[in-house]
């Protein structure tokens, strides 16, 4: 797997495998370290519906089957017709909310970016005019994860941050955490959620082991199944979809993100595999691939394999190689038009300009004709250069 990755460039950033509770491979490659977060984007959601389910399990919310205005008596709801009155809280688990929602990359997220720039996302949700019948029909929105989030709030009266702390993370020894709030104060229910890989890695061992931590029931194993049951056909990718989950008809179920955050939790083989990258276009989502390709096939025994000194040495090198960063520093166009290295972009040909950026920063492809360089900022942030209106020669 780790020669595939080298071979074809694969910007993937950690793996961590876990195998018959046994740490397997913890790898840090292309210039991501050990002890940094990376930003999870959409694996949030899958979070914020194991939350969902702590609040259920501990009486804050009755059951999936209450109906979403009953959670906002203070929010001025538009559209309060029959069909946005039958609205459940199931219904906006598995993405059938009925909400009139451009809110998916087909769209070009017109409907996420309009709500990022409302003041209060949860209010502008709850006004979008419905399209057909709840539950009926798959249509993925941010805005309605971020509606979970903030059913945790108004259920608790705690912020979905402080109850995760409370009732997940602290349990489950998660204490590196950053987590973005909306402007009316309720953390992002659809992404904005960043974790060390191993933390990842520990929502997904407690998934495949029932909600269970330490002879501890985090979760109940009733929510747990039941949200990873496939409840509704997820249209574009070939898989089903449970409770913010992703469920593949190969017998695993996953939370996803762009550009290549995953958790694979393959209950039949007692694995989970976490995924971090910084890919952009038609291989952000190569993981599932690589999990079935070579993870799934190379489960052979139950029992301990024998020491092979050769291949460890292959796989210590190839981790290294994959480390390494060039010593020339990266070029976007040209050396003279553009280096970044140790955190300094220097432009040595007119006119010459340079300036720090963060460290833990990943090329990415320019985008336009002016831009010289284009970076991706270790929490999800772009960074470019462009010079406009002088002409390149």
């Amino acid at each position: 797997m780790m020669e595939d990755i080298k071979k074809n460039g694969y910007n993937i950033q950690s793996i961590t495998i876990v195998r018959n509770g046994y740490l397997v491979l913890d790898a840090y490659i292309n210039f991501f370290e050990q002890g940094q977060k990376h930003e999870t984007y959409s694996v949030t959601k899958s979070i914020t519906s194991a939350l969902i389910g702590i609040a259920i399990d501990k009486g804050y919310i009755k059951d999936v089957n209450q109906t979403i205005t009953q959670f906002f008596p203070n929010k001025k709801i538009d559209h309060h017709d029959k069909l946005k009155r039958l609205m459940t809280l199931q219904d906006l688990l598995m993405m059938a909310s009925a909400l009139d929602c451009n809110y998916g990359s087909a769209d070009k997220w017109a409907g996420t970016i309009a709500m990022r720039k409302s003041n209060d996302w949860t209010q502008y949700i709850l006004k979008l005019p419905m399209a057909q019948t709840p539950g009926e029909y798959f249509n993925y929105c941010n805005g309605v994860s971020h509606l979970l989030s903030a059913i945790i709030h108004e259920s608790t009266d705690m912020q979905t941050l402080d109850f995760a702390r409370k009732h997940l993370f602290n349990p489950l020894g998660i204490k590196d955490i950053e987590w973005e709030e909306s402007p009316e104060g309720i953390n992002n229910g659809f992404m904005g959620l960043r974790l060390q890989p191993k933390d990842m890695a520990k929502i997904g061992f407690l998934y495949l082991n029932k909600g269970e931590w330490k002879n501890k029931q985090i979760i109940s194993a009733k929510w747990i199944e039941e949200s990873t049951q496939p409840y509704i056909d997820g249209r574009w990718n070939g898989e089903d979809y449970g409770y913010q989950w992703w469920i593949n008809p190969a017998g695993y179920y996953s939370a996803v993100g762009m550009f290549g955050q995953a958790i694979f939790v393959v209950p039949d083989k007692n694995l989970v595999a976490v995924f971090t990258s910084n890919i952009e276009g038609r291989n952000m989502y190569i993981s599932g691939t690589l999990l079935q390709n070579y993870i799934i096939p190379a489960i052979v025994s139950s029992e301990p394999l024998p020491i092979n000194p050769y291949d460890m040495k292959r796989l210590d090198d190839l981790l290294k190689s994959l480390t390494k960063a060039p010593t020339q520093g990266t070029i976007w166009v040209t050396k003279n038009e553009g280096t970044a290295k140790g955190g300094m972009f220097k432009r040595v040909l007119s006119p010459s300009f340079q300036f720090e950026y963060p460290l833990g920063c990943i090329k990415t492809a320019t985008l336009l004709p002016d831009q010289l360089m284009r970076m991706k900022t270790p929490t999800g942030g772009i960074i470019t250069a462009s010079i406009d209106g002088i002409p390149r020669d």
